[in-house]
């Protein structure tokens, strides 16, 4: 009997934006299938893990990175 092992995949996609357009409203409505029209401001970051099963034998997990839309800081990249 052959044992069959799941591969795994990690992916961490940055959400990023000017204040306001919807980021957070975007990631929660992918990953929690709602909708609020009431979301505050994200104050630095946030994320949220959505676990894709791709095939029978792949697992996708996606962590989603909410990015505040003003930032007071040094720049993210150059």
């Amino acid at each position: 009997m052959q044992k069959h092992s799941q591969k795994e995949h990690l992916y961490k996609l940055l959400v990023i934006g000017d204040l306001g357009v919807g980021k957070t409203s975007i990631i929660k409505r992918y990953v929690h299938q709602n909708f609020s029209p009431h979301y505050r401001a994200t104050i630095g970051v946030d994320f949220a893990l959505k676990v894709l099963s791709w095939d029978a034998e792949t697992v996708v997990r996606l962590q989603l990175w909410d990015i505040a839309g003003e930032y007071g800081g040094e720049p993210f990249a150059p």
